[in-house]
């Protein structure tokens, strides 16, 4: 492949900082309210494509958190590299690389991010190629290849709600936080764990949503995740791992991102950040002093 051909880009990783299941819907899928930022963990995604060349799609997956990251169909980004191709509506000769250095499992929509990144870098790709496509049709396309992967096209903070598909975006204040991965929870179970009392919308993420427009650092009485109590049924030993993450450094809020299993707490700088991402490492946690982007 030429250069202009490929392209590398990151694919940032997501921390939900409040997250309500507000109900389960009869399509088998659930309804949320969410405040999702995108924070500079990130994956690298590389994708060659060539419009003119015979339909083919490959993927190879390498880096620090390559382990149990799968590399046929299952993988979001095959997903999305399918979803591109439907979209240009041509064969396209594609070869997807991924970096993997978000862990998998945690939370932290690393594979969703992966897959926005595909589809992010191919649209923009083919419009250099002199092929449109129109936006609504690239939503459309990400809720399909998975329901997180809408909110992370832009790489921006969003209130989601729906299935993801209803999306506000958000300005916020720039966050500065220590997130550390715990064990790998599954997002598939946590959702069947979930009971019918915890299905209620909190208004959490309304309030947060508001306070941070206002340019307000976040309240910690309201993030977390409602998916706490069911990842840790589906997992006991999520409950355990998060009481080890939690007792490793005791005097802050330890949340929940998403299904877990990874934790975050919102600090006052970098340096505070760092300290207590080496406090974490120190305990045997992946830990990394993040801030927010876009």
């Amino acid at each position: 492949m030429s250069r202009l051909s490929t392209r590398i880009v990151p694919a940032y990783a997501k921390l939900n900082l409040s997250l309500a299941v507000v109900a389960r819907r009869a399509d088998g899928w659930h309804d949320i309210d969410s405040v999702l930022v995108p924070v500079d963990w990130h994956d690298l995604v590389g994708l060659s494509l060539d419009p003119t060349g015979a339909d083919a799609l490959s993927l190879t997956v390498d880096g620090p958190a390559a382990a149990g990251v799968p590399t046929d169909e299952s993988n979001l980004t095959i997903r999305a590299a399918r979803a591109l191709r439907t979209l240009a509506d041509r064969p396209l000769a594609m070869r997807v690389w991924l970096s993997k250095i978000v862990p998998h499992g945690a939370g932290l929509g690393g594979g969703s991010a992966d897959a926005a990144a595909v589809l992010r870098a191919g649209v923009a790709m083919l419009e250099s190629l002199g092929i449109s496509i129109d936006p609504e049709r690239v939503a459309v396309a990400a809720l399909s290849v998975g329901s997180d992967v809408p909110a992370l096209l832009s790489q921006t903070a969003q209130r989601v709600r729906g299935r993801g598909d209803r999306l506000e975006s958000l300005q916020t204040p720039a966050l500065h936080l220590t997130v550390a991965s715990t064990t790998p929870s599954s997002t598939a179970d946590t959702y069947a764990a979930v009971l019918s009392d915890e299905l209620r919308d909190d208004g959490r993420s309304e309030r947060l949503a508001r306070l941070l427009a206002s340019g307000q650092l976040p309240d910690p009485g309201l993030m977390g995740s409602a998916l706490e109590p069911a990842a840790c049924r589906a997992n006991p030993a999520l409950a355990e791992a998060l009481r080890r993450a939690r007792d490793a450094v005791p005097g802050f809020t330890w949340h929940l991102t998403g299904s877990g299993g990874a934790v975050f707490t919102v600090t006052e700088g970098q340096d505070h950040a760092e300290r207590l991402a080496a406090a974490m490492r120190a305990a045997g946690f992946n830990a990394r002093a993040c801030r927010t982007v876009g």
